[in-house]
């Protein structure tokens, strides 16, 4: 079922998770530009490789922004993009899906990815992973060595042909449906993979405040940073590091530490969220 969203794009909701893949309050495309795409790009404008996690790729709105913004901007590094989808079937849509007009520019992409799982052109890679996200994840760690030398790897066509990431990921969009639908995406165990996949410098977007997610997120070795902005509600930004993010961008009014710590000791009812279920 489409939902025209507030930003006059259109969004669909997913009758397995029962949930909109983007809130029609903020605007699919809003949301997408002002929670993930801008903060990350701006954070990480000087780096000459973006390796990008964006869990799901869904309706594809978060790998088409990046896309359109990084070129936008005339970004001059690499980017390479890893996205997990579960739902094969939804691709084909994608074809006739009713994008915005930024988007729209990115349709050699799109028809690659459907096609083939794989676009490349120029300083632009995406690989699109079809299964579980964990499982693919999983695979992502077990086959990870982190004191490889990626840039002088004499095996990198190999790991072109597996799929694999070269480098730590520096960019996560954290972006599945819900805690509360989809909770295996948000779990201590889960966010653990993220640390281990992830870059020092790693700067992970999410929209969801939840605190057992955010707990979750911390004993994972994360610190939390809440962003208020114009037209859009409040997201989170995590990252490996307790200096404040600095977003310099025209839609940012504030950002804030979230202080888990206090938050876990003046709370004692507060708990995680984990795949066994231990915490609510």
């Amino acid at each position: 079922m489409q939902i025209l969203t507030q930003d006059s794009s259109i969004t669909l909701y997913n009758e397995h998770f029962r949930e909109a893949y983007h809130n029609a309050n903020d605007g699919a495309l809003q949301e997408t530009l002002h929670k993930h795409i801008l903060p990350a790009l701006s954070l990480q404008t000087n780096m000459p490789y973006l390796s990008v996690l964006d869990i799901c790729f869904g309706l594809g709105f978060n790998t088409l922004c990046l896309l359109f913004a990084a070129r936008l901007q005339n970004f001059s590094g690499k980017i390479a993009i890893h996205s997990p989808e579960i739902d094969e079937r939804l691709l084909p849509r994608l074809l006739s899906f009713p994008y915005p007009k930024e988007l729209k520019s990115q349709r050699v992409a799109l028809e690659s990815l459907v096609k083939t799982h794989y676009f490349k052109e120029a300083n632009f890679e995406v690989v699109l992973h079809l299964g579980d996200a964990r499982e693919i994840l999983a695979g992502f760690v077990e086959n990870w060595n982190p004191k490889r030398d990626f840039q002088k790897d004499s095996n990198l066509q190999t790991q072109r042909e597996q799929r694999i990431p070269k480098m730590p990921f520096n960019v996560i969009f954290q972006d599945p449906f819900s805690p509360a639908k989809n909770r295996s995406l948000w779990t201590y165990e889960y966010f653990k993979n993220l640390y281990v996949l992830s870059a020092q410098n790693v700067v992970i977007t999410t929209y969801s405040l939840h605190s057992g997610m955010l707990y979750s997120a911390y004993l994972a070795g994360f610190y939390a940073y809440r962003v208020k902005q114009k037209r859009v509600r409040d997201s989170v930004i995590l990252t490996k590091t307790s200096e404040i993010p600095r977003l310099r961008l025209e839609n940012v009014l504030e950002i804030t530490p979230i202080n888990l710590a206090h938050k876990i000791k003046a709370n004692p009812n507060l708990w995680g969220l984990y795949d066994e279920n231990k915490g609510v």
